[in-house]
């Protein structure tokens, strides 16, 4: 009891202290409980957080699923995740290994999709030499009409799959765009999927393609050949080290099976006992979360840092 009332007690007052700057975040997470209760019909909500709308962005560039409908569900997925670690942890772990497994669970769709995404990006950018140099020529034979061009590229580019599901995205939102703000806004979620300088470059060329039918075919092939530099550069000064990577992706879970293995057959515990120690005691229990939460968090780290984006 004691233990219990002395975290209450902490997370109370860290809930104090951080209000100002998680404010935007409780009052999310109060929208979202209240938007649940409502209904799932999927109505637009009119008063958007920056939270929600990162969410949203996300899920639109991974999964194609960018409505508040796809946003809610999420949470509600996040929750349910962040509810069954806590149940089945409950009593078999100390009360704070159970809140930090529930706070992790609940991230982990999130952590998921962000992977996703930054691997859309990274070959996304590498990909981006080819898809630039269609798309110049295919808006110098559609005679300047640069929506023309990204609906043939999307179409054409069969060796950059990346690139092609971000061009077919942005064509179809463009075919249902009606204003010009729609339409910025469908430029930079198409410049976010690749979250790089030249993109953001390429994002102005198309707006003033689109919107103002000025050509740009001149500065479509000056970024063409600046991206072609950096790629020699980028060859050039590569030194890859993919040792890390092989220690979380292998080394790590193997290590953990080799533990299994000598439990049961140099120490005599037997498959059923060695089960029962392992997830029917409080230490067990204990380390093997300890793990699950140490290798998830590596992993999610690894995957950040282990590529790295062609840019200018």
């Amino acid at each position: 009891m004691t233990a219990v009332f002395l975290l209450t007690v902490f997370l109370a007052g860290l809930f104090i202290l951080s209000f100002d700057s998680m404010k935007d975040i409780y009052e999310t997470l109060i929208l979202i409980v209240k938007k649940t209760a409502d209904s799932f019909k999927g109505t637009d909500l009119t008063d958007r957080s920056e939270l929600w709308e990162r969410v949203r962005i996300v899920l639109g560039i991974t999964l194609g699923m960018g409505k508040d409908r796809s946003v809610r569900a999420f949470f509600a997925i996040s929750g349910i995740f962040s509810v069954t670690a806590m149940v089945l942890l409950a009593g078999r772990v100390a009360l704070w290994l159970n809140a930090l497994a529930a706070v992790t669970a609940a991230f982990l769709p999130y952590a998921l999709l962000r992977i996703r995404m930054e691997d859309m990006r990274i070959s996304g950018s590498h990909e981006g030499e080819r898809m630039l140099a269609e798309l110049t020529e295919n808006y110098k034979i559609n005679y300047y009409n640069m929506k023309e061009a990204i609906d043939k590229t999307a179409m054409s580019l069969k060796k950059a799959p990346g690139s092609r599901k971000i061009l077919a995205n942005l064509s179809r939102g463009l075919d249902r765009a009606g204003s010009e703000g729609s339409m910025m806004k469908l430029l930079e979620e198409f410049s976010l999927s690749i979250n790089t300088s030249w993109s953001n470059t390429l994002k102005n060329l198309m707006y003033f393609a689109l919107v103002h039918g000025i050509r740009v075919d001149e500065a479509l092939e000056d970024l063409s050949g600046t991206l072609k530099s950096a790629r020699a550069v980028e060859e050039y000064s590569k030194r890859e080290n993919n040792e890390s990577a092989m220690m979380i992706k292998y080394l790590v879970p193997l290590t953990y099976l080799m533990t299994v293995y000598a439990g049961v057959e140099f120490f005599g515990l037997g498959a059923e006992k060695f089960l029962e120690y392992q997830f029917g005691t409080e230490v067990g229990a204990t380390w093997f979360t300890v793990f699950i939460l140490v290798y998830t968090t590596s992993y999610i780290v690894n995957s950040f840092l282990s590529r790295n984006k062609l840019d200018l």
